[in-house]
């Protein structure tokens, strides 16, 4: 294999070859490739030629401390451009997805042991161990790992998180609004916060209980943008994509919850709910897919005070009224009259139910209580 090809590998098995050649980059299904890499590349003889990175290659390519940590460690063996960057990564890459061969490694990890840990620097030693089998995409410093579950004695893959200093408490931030949004009936996958409150912790829901994977792709690739677009579309872009790519079966659900979530940014103050933070699920093709549960929020407010939504709605960035988002409703996600109002009832409930439990959590642990009042003073009872 030269150095400018990569062999493509969907669930373990070989699907076709990337490489980089006259400045472009070009995939090549195999002649027995039988799954395809993306609901936006079908299987074909002819090549997906493209003069960026195929989007659904760069979802997961790391940013941020993850890349640095990662360049770090290798640039002085070998250029870090994106083919080596997925060469060195691709075994370990989030997802059903992967380049050259896959590689099974497990850690004598146990789940409630890094939750209780005391260590203050326990995500700097998981970091400097696992950066270079954390294909995972975003800014904040984040790791894939996988982690033995005591009670059922599982190996369970999980997406750790933690946070940097000009974000303050941003753990706990996640926690509370994954909270909100779970008590507004809207699929999360698992997750926990750590016992020193340093670190989110995930389950990946992309992985079935036989260890294969699910297809995912989020809104960048869907709507074939790259990462850096992330902040470019709208929120009715996004209703449409879920329109074409989501089975009939599950399409009114999937336009339901993707209303109920925008809803629910908005009464979480979250300016950060960009393409990257919505995607689908699919076994074969667009045939079985359905929207992937709610993930990545948070309120950017208490951060950020002036901190607008992150795309476009009724052709603008800001929070909306009443009357945009009763528009969006009936006509990008089809709803009802009663559906509309329903859905904000239960949000309204969520974030009071949220609160409560807030403040029953400050009373035992006092050292965050101002936090948390800034926290649930950026939250609105109703839009």
């Amino acid at each position: 294999m030269s150095e400018n090809n990569l062999k493509v590998f969907t669930n373990e098995a070989l699907c076709g070859e990337l490489s980089f050649e006259k400045e472009q980059y070009v995939f090549n299904y195999s002649e027995e490739a039988k799954d395809i890499v993306s609901l936006t590349m079908p299987l074909r003889k002819a090549s997906w030629i493209s003069k960026k990175l195929h989007p659904i290659f760069e979802m997961n390519m790391p940013e941020g401390a993850l890349k640095e940590a990662i360049k770090n460690h290798f640039a002085k063996i070998t250029s870090m451009d994106e083919l080596n960057f997925l060469r060195l990564i691709g075994p370990y890459m989030l997802g059903r997805v992967k380049f050259r061969e896959i590689l099974h490694v497990k850690d004598t990890l146990f789940l409630d042991e890094i939750l209780s840990s005391t260590k203050a620097n326990l995500f700097t030693e998981l970091m400097e161990k696992f950066a270079i089998r954390s294909g995972v995409s975003g800014v904040q410093p984040k790791l894939l790992l996988s982690a033995q579950n005591k009670t059922t004695m599982k190996f369970e893959h999980f997406i750790v998180k933690s946070w940097e200093k000009e974000y303050p408490q941003l753990a706990l931030n996640e926690y509370f609004c994954m909270r909100a949004i779970k008590h507004a009936g809207l699929e999360t996958p698992e997750f926990y916060l750590s016992e020193d409150l340093s670190m989110f912790v995930m389950k990946r829901f992309d992985v079935k209980d036989d260890g294969s994977y699910l297809g995912f792709e989020d809104m960048c690739v869907l709507s074939a943008r790259g990462t850096d677009e992330k902040y470019r579309g709208s929120y009715e872009e996004i209703a449409r994509i879920l329109k074409d790519v989501i089975n009939p079966t599950q399409r009114k659900k999937a336009l339901k919850d993707f209303f109920t979530a925008i809803v629910m940014n908005h009464l979480l103050q979250n300016g950060d709910g960009h393409l990257k933070n919505y995607g689908v699920l699919y076994e074969k093709d667009h045939n079985d897919a359905f929207m992937a549960p709610i993930y990545d929020v948070i309120t950017t407010t208490v951060y950020i005070k002036n901190d607008i939504p992150a795309l476009k709605l009724a052709d603008g960035k800001l929070w909306w009224k009443e009357k945009s988002y009763k528009t969006f409703a009936t006509l990008s996600c089809n709803l009802s009259n009663k559906e509309y109002s329903e859905v904000l009832g239960v949000c309204y409930q969520a974030i009071k139910k949220t609160k409560q439990e807030m403040q029953e959590y400050s009373k035992t642990h006092l050292h965050v209580q101002d936090f948390l009042e800034k926290l649930q003073s950026c939250w609105r009872e109703e839009i």
